[in-house]
């Protein structure tokens, strides 16, 4: 039983990007002597929260089979909004970052009732509210907002227990994830979603309902990532706020072992993704690496994300395949004279 787990292709997956991580560090740290030091880990942990939070709604989202790319714009426009709400139009920062969230969240039901409920394409569909809402934060506003203040001071640059406040935040969203997708039926339902829409249909599971709700929550989380990157710059400007996002979030996803076609994931591996790009984007700030080259480098790490994908799809039916051989030609436990029906069940198991 402890050899089956080990070769699932999850754990192969997060076993290396462990390993991955901890070579790459190690690689930084003999580099640059500036990269172990208490004060980088912290830049690393901040410039890595506002991903993490992305990363952990599109995960569920993946997971269930279905995608958004319009999360970069909806963090641009939440940012926006958050922005305007509490500078100009002069209310409590509190309410403006749950107005933020709200805006957030009301895209993500549009994508889900376009995409969960009514079934369209969720490439085509994204694809269309990501230009649309950048367009729409242009109109809106086009020149930066700065000087929030009050609580997005302490959101964007304070710490609790020396530990970053967006960095908290980050680690208690991807937390959340965990519990829906490992401790609720919620979760369960999101794998077999993802597995097989017509056979999640055939066992009466909510095929419409819970990808609504999915977009939903992902569309709030994309909206919590724009307060976050409006109070870590105590202002935002709609031109650039969370351009590439969306691609950034999926390479992390994808390079922590989800499959890009659903039901396959776990959110450890997510994590280790997410923490394994910001290492390599700070490291290579540290040895003042050419921005172009950077970009290369990110744009190999998600050709790699997508041959993970396609690696771990592979193992896994392979691992599956050796189970179902396992079980037929296992010899039996039990008494020498078995009735059909645990025949069957053991065929099954």
């Amino acid at each position: 039983m402890r050899l089956r787990r080990l070769t699932q292709a999850d754990n192969i997956i997060i076993n290396a990007l462990a390993v991955a991580l901890i070579v790459l560090a190690g690689w930084f740290a003999f580099r640059s002597p500036a990269f172990l030091t208490l004060g980088n880990l912290k830049i690393v942990l901040v410039n890595s929260s506002i991903l993490a939070v992305v990363a952990a709604g599109l995960t569920l989202l993946i997971i269930a089979g279905k995608a958004d790319l319009s999360i970069g714009s909806v963090i641009g426009f939440s940012s926006v909004m958050a922005a305007l709400s509490a500078n100009p139009w002069g209310w409590h920062p509190l309410a403006s970052m749950l107005f933020a969230i709200a805006c957030g969240a009301a895209v993500g039901a549009v994508n889900g009732l376009l995409c969960g409920v009514l079934g369209l394409n969720p490439i085509i569909v994204t694809l269309g509210m990501m230009t649309a809402l950048r367009g729409l934060t242009q109109l809106i506003r086009q020149n930066p907002v700065n000087g929030l203040g009050g609580e997005y001071r302490m959101l964007g640059a304070g710490e609790i227990a020396g530990v970053p406040v967006l960095a908290v935040v980050a680690g208690a969203v991807f937390l959340l994830a965990a519990v829906v997708l490992y401790l609720t039926p919620w979760g369960r339902h999101t794998y077999a979603i993802g597995v097989s829409g017509q056979s999640a249909f055939l066992s009466a599971l909510p095929v419409r309902r819970l990808p609504f709700l999915l977009y939903v929550a992902a569309g709030a989380a994309s909206g919590l990532a724009g307060v976050m990157l409006a109070a870590r710059l105590n202002g935002t400007d709609p031109g650039s706020a969370g351009v590439g996002m969306e691609f950034a979030a999926l390479t992390v996803v994808l390079l922590g072992g989800v499959a890009f076609d659903g039901g396959r994931g776990k959110i450890a591996g997510v994590l280790l993704a997410v923490l394994f790009l910001g290492v390599l984007d700070n490291g290579l700030i540290l040895l003042n690496v050419d921005q172009h080259l950077k970009e290369v480098i990110q744009g190999l790490a998600l050709v790699l994300a997508a041959g993970l994908d396609v690696l771990g799809t592979r193992i896994a039916a392979r691992v599956q395949a050796a189970r179902r051989v396992a079980g037929r030609t296992a010899p039996p436990s039990g008494p020498l004279l078995a009735s059909a029906e645990q025949v069957r069940l053991t065929r099954e198991m």
